[in-house]
C-alpha cells in the first residue's frame, strides 16, 4: 500500500475517533443487530396492543426469516444512513475548511486523499455491517431454532456490496458538491433513481441497486443468487468508476 496512502487513512482514523464518530457508528451498528432479531420476537405483542380492544386476530408466530428481514432494513436504514450523515462532508468540509491546502503543497497527492477517505468509508462499513451481523446472528440463534433455506451468507454479502457501492457514490457526489447538504441531495436523487429501476423487472438481474433490496428473496430461496451474478459485475464496475470519477473531480477542483 503506498505510503501517503496509509498516512491519510491514519489522519482519517483518527479524526473520526476524535470526533467521536467510531464510537457512534459503533452504537448504531451494535444496536441495529440487537434491535433486529429482538423486534421480530417482540413484533406480535406490538401488533395485538395497537388492535382495537377486543378484537382477536390469529399472528403467526415469528420466524428467524423475520428477523433477518429486520437486520436488511436496519443496516440500511441505520447503519449505511449513519455514514452518509457523519461523511457526506468528507471531500467538499475539508476544501471549506481549508485544511487540505497545507497538506498539498507539502507533496500530498489529490488521488490519496480521496482513496483514502474512501478506503475509510469502506472500512467503517464492512466492520459495522459485519459486526451487526454477528450480533443479531447470536440473537437471533438464541430467539428461534428454525434456519433459512436459502444463503444467510451470500444475501448478507449482496448488502455489504451494495452499501460499497453507495458509499462509492458519496464520494462522487462529495466531489463535485459545494457543501454536505449539496452532497446529501445528490445522494437522495441517486436513491430515487435506484428506486426507479426498480420498476423494470426485465432488467432486474442486471440492477446492481438490486443488491441491497432482493436480500429476502435469496435468504428464502424463491429466487438464485447465481441468476444475479451480472448486478455483482456491474456493482463492482460502477464502484470502480465511482472512486476514479471522484479522483478526477476532485483533481480539477480549486481549492
Amino acid at each position: 500500500m503506498p505510503r501517503q496512502l496509509v498516512i491519510q487513512l491514519k489522519k482519517e482514523l483518527f479524526e473520526s475517533a476524535r470526533k467521536k464518530r467510531l464510537l457512534i457508528l459503533a452504537i448504531v451498528f451494535v444496536a441495529a443487530g440487537i434491535m433486529s432479531p429482538t423486534l421480530a420476537k417482540l413484533m406480535p405483542e406490538i401488533m395485538k396492543t395497537a388492535l382495537p380492544e377486543g378484537m382477536n386476530v390469529q399472528l403467526p408466530a415469528p420466524t428467524s426469516v423475520d428477523a433477518w428481514t429486520q437486520f436488511f432494513k436496519n443496516s440500511l436504514q441505520f447503519g449505511l444512513l449513519a455514514l452518509v450523515l457523519l461523511y457526506a462532508d468528507t471531500l467538499c468540509g475539508e476544501v471549506t475548511a481549508g485544511t487540505l491546502i497545507n497538506l498539498l503543497t507539502k507533496g500530498l497527492d489529490r488521488r490519496w486523499v480521496v482513496l483514502g477517505k474512501a478506503l475509510q468509508l469502506f472500512l467503517l462499513w464492512t466492520a459495522g455491517f459485519w459486526l451487526s451481523f454477528v450480533v443479531s446472528w447470536g440473537y437471533t440463534r438464541y430467539f428461534f431454532d428454525d434456519v433459512p433455506t436459502g444463503s444467510l451468507f451470500f444475501s448478507c454479502l449482496a448488502l455489504w456490496l451494495y452499501g460499497c457501492l453507495f458509499l462509492s457514490f458519496l464520494m462522487t457526489a462529495s466531489a463535485i458538491a459545494a457543501s454536505g447538504l449539496q452532497s446529501l441531495l445528490l445522494m437522495a436523487l441517486l436513491l430515487g433513481l435506484t428506486m426507479l429501476l426498480g420498476i423494470f423487472k426485465r432488467i432486474q438481474r442486471f440492477d446492481p441497486f438490486t443488491l441491497g433490496s432482493r436480500n429476502l428473496e435469496w435468504l428464502t430461496g424463491s429466487a438464485q443468487l447465481a441468476d444475479s451474478w451480472p448486478a455483482f459485475v456491474l456493482a463492482l464496475v460502477l464502484l470502480g468508476g465511482a472512486l476514479v470519477s471522484a479522483v478526477m473531480l476532485f483533481q480539477r477542483r480549486l481549492l
